[in-house]
């Protein structure tokens, strides 16, 4: 063997070694893993095994100050019986061992069957999760359980109000029907658990279309929510006050009193004067009489001008008088409600050519103007116009007699109810021939008058006179049906 080839076989050698020693180390890695895996299966096995089954803890939610209990128990009975507070402090429950000066003591009948705790005067470090942690013999060992859950001391949100485009804010104006919609969010910041929302619109519910949008949940448990209103505005909620209410369970009957939970927006609904349905109509002017011609509407802000534009190209405005001094006009004046005004103008004398005439009232404000048209009629008020309701009921009342003549002529002529016929059998039902002639759509034909028994002329019979002849049932229906029988 050559230098090279020893060199070769030496270096053959050596990696073959090598991998022998890497493939040794890996199984014995792979080994202890194994190992490792089978004790921690072993030691979950072990664990379940001690565990003892705890039931009947439930999660309650009180008011700071109230009164909460915390009760779970096991099948087994009971040797030890524990809670962790949420601030991790642990209480030994015990009949007669009280904890913070009686504020928390063992609550339940049978210390062997029920672990129980009482706190008589909630916390607001008494908020989160409460652990129930049970040793019980089980088998004769003593075996382990726990089980866990929530005290939510209710607090109410420490801040509410109302954003308009960005913006805190406690009032708001809208241009009508410009910008009639707004979103009006309601934020309702610092509460546990999360709060509902209602609204109102002065003294009565409002409803429209709502967003809720995601609650921020704070370090101490607390949420920030909030719900967006789509506002309609009308003229007619001018000076009203939109209220967003906070329902929540934490509020105290004092701080709801004192309607805490509540906020406001003042509206403030700017509009042009707001049109008339129609024209209004003004009777009974009398020629060389005087006359007052008053006309209300609805506008915001206060109109900023006003004038008559009478039917004779005459124009009169407010607080003045025409030039002939035959029409004046008085100043504006508030009502007869809020957010209307009334216009006044006087006739002093009334001609005959103002009859049948039409004239404007012109109001303007910032946003616009409007005419109001009206006429001046000599006469009365027509029928028509003074009220449609007698009419009506004339109308109704003459529609209901036709109706009940047409029912009774209808039930005459089919011999129904109170005219029924007459001519009935014995049993109380029409004859074959009368049910026919009624579907062919024929007069009932007059039925065969139904003779008396006594009427019937009997045979004698072969037998003793004395002896009272004896009918079948058949015998009796035969002669209902035949108006006769056959002698027996």
């Amino acid at each position: 063997m050559t230098r090279r080839e020893r060199e070769k076989f030496c270096l053959g050698s050596k990696c073959i070694n090598k991998t022998h020693r890497f493939y040794t180390r890996l199984l014995k890695v792979l080994g202890t893993m194994e190992i490792l895996h089978c004790a921690i299966l072993l030691a979950v096995l072990v664990q379940a095994q001690c565990e003892v089954p705890v039931e009947g803890l439930e999660s309650v939610e009180v008011r700071e100050g109230e009164e909460a209990i915390l009760s779970c128990t096991t099948p087994s009975d009971i040797l030890f019986c524990t809670f962790r507070s949420p601030t991790d402090e642990t209480f030994t429950m015990k009949p007669g061992i009280p904890y913070e000066e009686g504020r928390i003591v063992y609550h339940g009948a049978d210390e062997k069957k029920e672990c129980g705790l009482k706190i008589t005067n909630v916390k607001e470090k008494d908020n989160g999760e409460w652990k129930c942690l049970l040793t019980a013999l089980l088998d004769g060992q003593a075996k382990k359980g726990e089980k866990a859950a929530l005290i939510t001391v209710a607090k109410p949100p420490s801040d509410i109000h109302i954003v308009v485009d960005g913006e805190t804010t406690a009032a708001v104006i809208v241009n009508y029907p410009e910008n009639k919609d707004r979103q009006v969010k309601c934020v309702a910041a610092g509460g546990r658990p999360a709060a509902s929302f209602s609204w109102m619109l002065g003294e009565d519910q409002f409803s429209g279309p709502i967003e809720d949008l995601e609650n921020t949940v704070n370090e101490d448990g607390t949420s920030t929510q909030a719900q967006v209103l789509t506002y309609e505005s009308q003229p007619s909620h001018n000076g009203k006050q939109l209220t967003c209410i906070v329902n929540h369970k934490g509020y105290s009957e004092d701080q709801l009193s004192a309607q805490r939970n509540r906020v406001t927006l003042d509206l403030d609904v700017q509009f042009k004067p707001v049109d008339a349905d129609k024209p209004q109509a003004f009777y009974n002017l009398a020629v060389g009489k005087e006359h007052v011609v008053l006309m209300s509407f609805r506008a915001h802000p206060r109109p900023s001008e006003l004038h008559w534009a009478l039917h004779d190209g005459v124009e009169v405005s407010e607080g003045s008088e025409s030039i002939d001094k035959r029409f004046e006009a008085d100043i504006l004046t508030d009502g007869p409600s809020d957010g209307m005004y009334t216009a006044r103008l006087t006739i002093k004398t009334v001609n005959q050519g103002d009859a049948g005439t039409e004239s404007n009232l012109v109001v303007t404000n910032e946003l616009g103007t409007t005419k109001y048209p009206f006429t001046l009629s000599l006469g009365e008020k027509p029928a028509a116009e003074a009220g449609s309701g007698p009419v009506i009921a004339i109308v109704i009342v003459a529609i209901i007699i036709i109706v009940v003549i047409v029912v009774a002529v209808i039930a005459r002529s089919q011999g129904m109810l109170c005219f029924a016929d007459k001519n009935m059998g014995d049993d109380g039902e029409k004859s074959a021939a009368q049910f026919e002639a009624l579907e062919k759509g024929e007069a009932s034909p007059e039925k065969e008058p139904i003779k008396e028994p006594n009427d019937i002329k009997k045979e004698p019979e072969p037998t003793n006179e004395n002896v009272p002849i004896k009918e079948s049932v058949e015998e009796k229906e035969e002669k209902k049906s035949n108006g006769a029988h056959t002698p027996v």
